[in-house]
């Protein structure tokens, strides 16, 4: 009976010693590697070879993602935006729910990043954050010599939540000019280019029929294909349909006219497939090759929760968005995302060397980069450690999961280095994203590790059992 006894304990040991395993093994397949390794990163896509969506940064883009010349807020269940943000007013992030508001890096998106300690975030005004939300600011993003993303804020900075750089600079107090430098007059270009689109004569067709817009391209055509259509006529659209569109060529919708554009996007076609979905193998490509041009335009407005495909250049409009953005997002005036786990996706437009990927200083062209290397002088942090802001006598805020809409898929974690992030056929919400209350993590958008975390426990399990039994068998022989 002693040696059953002692059999026993040992037993409940392995057990014990099995389920620790188990878990170990599920809490490093959450923590997936977060940037990558030298050498594994390229400066830009090419032209075509654009990333569906994914977990992982791929690419290095030193240009502007998203642009308001007036005022950013960031409220309700809204999830997250990739790349640089230029905001030339104040910057609010206020989630309805709390939780975590991604900028620069996002959980699921193009993978085109600005590098480890560049500028991701560029305030003229003020930057608030409300009790609560917490902004995560390049996570992850350790694979240079810098860390993180550096914050720019020409005023000053209220963080009642928590502002995490992962490492990176932030800088206060330093004037519109210099905080939004060296795209502090960005607006301008916006206004060059979009008066230069503009003036481009029509290639193809516009059609519409019910809620339904086809763009047809001309037949044999060289350089970019130029559709026209009036705000009128976008206005109340929830599906577009590009046919035609020969080899590489860019596209631009001219949207004519002064009156308020709403969109309420539920598909996109290109040349015959459905890109608007996370699984199609040209959503990438076909986000990367779209722009709408509303140069007069005085507000746009994005609804529902599905995909956005393409770039939106609008330099006398306002935007407010719950619907995800796949493209650059350039408006002259204020800007309210405020979806349900909604996204701004940074796709380049490669129609015009102003708004396509722009290659990080001493970076060859689209050839691999030994490291992110900084964009930025002076953004060097004194340490790799985390920082976070928190306010005198308060604790960070845990954040809370985030919800979305419902019915809205999830991209699945990529099993291959340049897998997606699939959404279900046919479906166009956004992926949700959620946050482990209070462990820090990024804001994963349908990087789910789930799946991953389960199986390890099911081989730690498994692995514990094998154990009892070949100890089981040992007290057993002893007999």
């Amino acid at each position: 009976m002693r040696n059953t006894g002692r059999a026993r304990i040992r037993l409940s040991g392995v057990v014990a010693i099995g389920v620790v395993l188990g878990l170990t093994t599920a809490g490093n397949a959450l923590a997936a590697p977060l940037a990558p390794a030298a050498g594994d990163t390229r400066s830009c896509p090419a032209p075509g070879k654009e990333p569906r969506i994914g977990h992982e940064p791929r690419f290095l883009d030193a240009n502007v993602a998203l642009f308001a010349g007036g005022d950013y807020t960031a409220d309700g269940a809204t999830a997250e935006a990739e790349g640089l943000l230029v905001i030339g007013g104040n910057a609010t992030f206020a989630k309805g729910s709390g939780g975590v508001f991604n900028v620069g890096r996002v959980g699921a998106g193009s993978g085109i990043l600005p590098a480890s300690g560049s500028v991701m975030l560029s305030v003229g005004g003020d930057l608030t954050i409300a009790k609560g939300t917490r902004v995560d600011v390049g996570h992850g993003l350790t694979a240079g010599p810098r860390y993180g993303g550096a914050v720019q804020v020409g005023g000053t900075i209220d963080v009642k939540g928590g502002l995490e750089t992962n490492g990176g600079a932030r800088s206060s107090g330093l004037g519109a000019r210099k905080a939004l430098s060296p795209y502090d007059t960005f607006g301008d270009t916006l206004r060059g280019e979009s008066a230069a689109l503009g003036a481009l004569k029509p290639t193809g067709t516009t059609v519409r029929s019910g809620q339904s817009v086809t763009f047809k391209g001309g037949n044999g055509a060289s350089g970019p294909q130029v559709f026209e259509i009036s705000a009128k006529d976008l206005d109340g659209t929830s599906s577009f349909d590009f046919e035609n569109i020969p080899g590489n060529s860019s596209v631009v919708v001219n949207v004519t006219g002064g009156q308020p554009v709403g969109i309420s996007p539920l598909s996109v076609g290109f040349n015959g497939d459905r890109v608007d979905v996370y699984d199609s193998a040209r959503f990438g490509e076909a986000a990367s090759r779209i722009l709408y041009n509303f140069e007069a335009s005085p507000s746009i407005t994005l609804g529902g929760g599905g995909n956005f495909m393409g770039s939106i250049l609008a330099p006398k409009a306002s935007a407010d968005l719950t619907a995800s953005t796949n493209g650059r997002v350039y408006v002259g005036g204020n800007l309210r995302t405020h979806g349900t786990g909604n996204e701004s996706h940074n796709y380049p437009w490669n129609g015009s060397s102003k708004f396509s990927c722009k290659p990080t200083p001493d970076s060859p062209g689209t050839e691999p980069v030994p490291t992110p290397t900084a964009t930025t002088p002076g953004t060097e942090p004194s340490s790799p450690a985390p920082s976070v802001t928190t306010p005198a006598g308060e604790s960070p805020a845990p954040s809370a999961p985030e919800t979305t809409a419902p019915g809205s898929p999830a991209p699945s974690a990529p099993s291959t280095e340049d897998a997606s992030a699939p959404a279900a056929p046919g479906t166009t919400a956004p992926s949700p994203s959620a946050t482990g209350a209070g462990d820090g993590s990024l804001a994963t958008t349908g990087a789910q590790f789930t799946p991953y975390a389960i199986a390890a426990a099911v081989l730690g399990a498994v692995g514990a059992g094998i154990l009892v039994l070949t100890r089981r068998r040992r007290a057993l022989g002893r007999h």
